[in-house]
């Protein structure tokens, strides 16, 4: 621990999100940047904020736990696990964890049987993988409406922090605040994180209604009733129905479900105009985890018993080949009989 510098903050994951976070860090601490393969100093000085901070890049776990006591993954579900790992032998209980990935793990469960049971017991969020695998107690996550693109062009911005500790809060306040990123602060981390990854389906919806030309009156409809679904999932698994309310939930939703910047919502805009799932995935490097998450949600919902229609044409077009003009014809057609029928504010902690 002697080697540890309380200004310097770790940063696992060197992609797209990850050097976002890498930028808007060095307005307050240095940073050192974890990645599998070196970044060219040229990259690193380009992140760079203010002249007073350096970013520098390490290729080793090691190195980045010995000398970071707060440390942000930034990687993709499906391999955030295996990456968590990598680390675990290097972290202890002093070590705080912040990471930004928006999707879930699973536990025991192969996705190409042909059955698949998918519970309560054995889909993890980010931060119990964390808890599964790790020492680290002092555990959060940072969610929001953060479209990397318009971050990095200076575009102001805000994002949630949650943790069930306050100091974890209070120190994403300072780390990562400038004059165009604004945080607030959270201690539903389980509601966050669900929002956070929940969203994504619904932003693959709107994209196919925007590559279909149906217009933004359908649009919004289908943010709004895939509020309800999010809603309907995240209270099935103890989350607080009113965090799917704030940035973190409903403004994640329409930056995501509405913007061309967004790689799920440009993945449906792609369905949308006729093209299948499997070329759309060989043919783009952007990680789309809104795909992952469709696949799990539905067959979570036959667990859990959720009507969730969109997840569930969704995962026809996706998964099953479902004409797109029949799954839209079935999903316009779905018989709701209220509105607003989804909406319990009412939540018990324990």
């Amino acid at each position: 621990m002697d080697t540890i510098r309380p200004d310097l903050i770790g940063v696992i994951g060197a992609g797209n999100f990850g050097q976002t976070l890498a930028s808007l860090l060095t307005y307050n601490v240095n940073v050192l940047l974890y990645s599998r393969s070196p970044v060219e100093q040229e990259t690193l000085e380009s992140l760079r904020q203010a002249s007073g901070y350096t970013i520098e890049n390490t290729l080793s776990p090691k190195d980045l736990c010995e000398r970071c006591k707060v440390i942000i993954p930034v990687v993709p579900s499906s391999s955030f696990r295996s990456v968590i790992k990598e680390f675990a032998g290097h972290l202890h209980p002093f070590h705080i964890l912040i990471h930004s990935t928006k999707g879930f793990d699973l536990v025991k469960v192969n996705l190409e049987k042909k059955i698949i049971k998918i519970n309560a017991s054995n889909l993890r969020t980010m931060s119990q993988v964390i808890r599964d695998e790790t020492q680290v107690v002092r555990i959060g996550c940072i969610s929001g409406p953060n479209l990397s693109a318009e971050i990095r062009a200076g575009l102001p911005a805000a994002t949630v922090v949650a943790s069930e500790y306050d100091e974890v809060i209070t120190l994403g306040h300072h780390i990562l605040s400038s004059p165009q990123f604004k945080i607030y602060g959270s201690h539903d981390l389980v509601g966050t994180e669900f929002a956070g990854a929940l969203k994504n389906m619904i932003a693959i919806s709107t994209g196919i209604a925007e590559g279909m030309k149906l217009g933004k009156n359908i649009e919004a409809l289908l943010i709004t009733r895939g509020l309800r679904e999010m809603l309907l999932i995240g209270q099935a698994m103890g989350a607080n129905p009113r965090t799917f309310f704030g940035a973190a939930g409903l403004g994640d939703l329409i930056a995501t479900s509405t913007s061309p910047d967004s790689r799920n919502f440009k993945f449906g805009m792609k369905l949308g105009q006729g093209k299948n799932t499997s070329t759309i995935l060989a043919d783009s490097d952007d990680l789309v985890e809104g795909v992952r998450t469709v696949q799990l949600m539905y067959h979570f919902a036959q667990y859990a018993d959720l009507d969730i229609p969109i997840v569930e044409i969704l995962y026809g077009i996706i998964f099953k080949a479902l004409p797109i003009r029949e799954a839209m014809s079935y999903l316009l057609d779905y018989p709701y009989a209220m509105d607003v029928d989804y909406i319990d504010l009412k939540y018990d902690a324990d």
